[in-house]
């Protein structure tokens, strides 16, 4: 029964790899590797009490995806035990945030996307080509000497231009569990149809993955059939709900305490641009906005790091000497910013939208329309119940926002996520479902103690 099962897999991968035209090249570079095979007392060996999850994350453009994930990954080893984590990420600042206890970080080598959408290495002395083959390598490697028990791919099922495709069955044939974590919206229906079809999506959800986490609203966003996934794989569909992401937190050890604590009583306003990269339109007229502003207005603006150093350069020349704006590239602490904040200002990126409407503070969303409508269909549904307060970018204008700005201040605080019918239960639902799976794997490992054991190494 095994080896028809190992066969079945090794097809499917073959199959995959050959049929679907990702144009990639398979060339490795053999100069980076890593050993993550669980080290006991100088043996490699499998501790019977120790569930081991990986967590992919491709990030190819921001932080969202990163961020998701060293979210999930806090929350469990915050109310579970006897878990081990490895974080396999594409972001280039994933090591600017405190790690959980029992987790590890995987750097895979960087890229970005140019203006029409486009994948580019961030790195300029490689080709993407090259840039792809390394990120392969290092991934093939981290991922079969960790040996999970879990692994969890956020949004992209194949991998960033189809990685994880040569590991998913080799994973599977040691007896890995893959779960599929899938945001509330990934774009217009006949887009994401068409590029799963395209990219092998489709398949492989409905061939290789064992679980389908969605972390939003069947009643919102009906992602199985606007998706048009099989009746098989919506089966396996699960809404857990979305991921609340709490705004208070201990106040930051130094970081600009006397600016977040400010006494004076002006209202505070907190802008926040994702990661940066297209987030300068929206940074700088919401700067202007508080400048020419009839109301005297206290104002930051997290640029996020990946904004361009000429468009910091810009920012600085033009607001640098207003004391009542204040400027920073990156924070750790954002959930402080925003907990002291009147009003928040934000894209409408997932995280940022969970942020911003668990602080039950006025929201104003300017979100990004392209190359994808994520962000405006998310902005667009929340502000039909009421939850925030939506701008297109095409009518942004610092005199636009300033109005926003003047209406939302004045009129009455939203309403809680949970009175507008939104589910926010989606940690809880994570957890639970983690916690069934390490029971599971545990009893069975201590029941067979040498069927993945032998495999580690292999």
């Amino acid at each position: 029964m095994s080896t028809s099962r190992d066969l079945l897999y090794t097809i499917i991968s073959v199959w995959l790899v050959i049929c679907i035209p990702l144009s990639r090249e398979w060339n490795y570079f053999p100069e980076r590797t890593y050993d993550l095979r669980p080290q006991r007392d100088g043996i490699d060996t499998v501790s019977p009490s120790k569930f081991r999850i990986a967590m992919y994350s491709h990030d190819g453009y921001g932080l969202g995806h990163f961020r998701r994930c060293l979210l999930l990954a806090q929350k469990t080893q915050q109310h579970l035990t006897d878990i081990e984590i490895l974080i396999v990420t594409g972001s280039s600042r994933a090591f600017f945030f405190n790690l959980p206890r029992d987790t590890r970080i995987v750097t895979l080598d960087t890229v970005t996307k140019d203006l029409n959408g486009k994948y580019i290495p961030r790195n300029p002395q490689m080709s993407l080509t090259e840039t792809l083959a390394r990120r392969r390598q290092i991934l093939s490697r981290a991922l079969l000497d960790y040996n999970p028990d879990l692994l969890i791919v956020d949004h992209v099922p194949t991998g960033l231009r189809g990685e994880l495709l040569p590991l998913m069955a080799d994973l599977k044939s040691r007896g890995t569990r893959l779960a599929i974590g899938l945001r509330d919206i990934i774009d217009e229906g006949p887009q994401v149809r068409s590029a799963w079809q395209k990219d092998g999506c489709s398949q492989v959800i409905e061939s290789l993955y064992d679980h389908i986490w969605v972390y939003g609203n069947q009643n919102l966003f009906d992602l199985g059939k606007l998706y048009g996934l099989s009746a098989s794989a919506c089966q396996r569909l699960e809404y857990l709900g979305y991921l609340r992401r709490s705004v208070r937190s201990s106040q930051p050890p130094g970081e600009t305490q006397n600016s977040i604590q400010s006494s004076n009583s002006d209202p505070r306003l907190v802008c926040v641009s994702g990661g940066g990269e297209d987030g300068f339109p929206t940074g700088y007229n919401f700067l202007e906005a508080l400048e020419s502003h009839p109301v005297n207005l206290q104002g930051t603006l997290i640029t996020g790091p990946f904004l361009s150093r000429a468009h910091s350069r810009e920012l600085a020349s033009r607001f640098g000497t207003n004391k009542n704006l204040q400027v920073l590239r990156f924070t750790t602490h954002l959930e402080q910013y925003l907990e002291t904040a009147d009003l928040i200002v934000t894209m409408g990126g997932y995280n940022a939208m969970m942020e911003a409407i668990s602080s039950q503070k006025p929201v104003i969303v300017i979100p990004r329309t392209f190359p994808r409508q994520e962000q405006w269909l998310r902005a667009s549904l929340f502000a039909e119940k009421g939850l925030v307060r939506c701008l297109h970018p095409d009518n942004l204008t610092p005199e636009s926002l300033s109005a926003e700005i003047k209406e939302a201040l004045a009129g009455p605080p939203p309403p809680s996520p949970e009175e507008c019918g939104l589910r926010m239960d989606g940690i809880g639902n994570f957890l639970t479902r983690i916690d069934h799976l390490r029971k599971e794997v545990i009893s069975m490992r201590k029941a067979h103690p040498n069927d993945k054991s032998d495999l580690i190494g292999a």
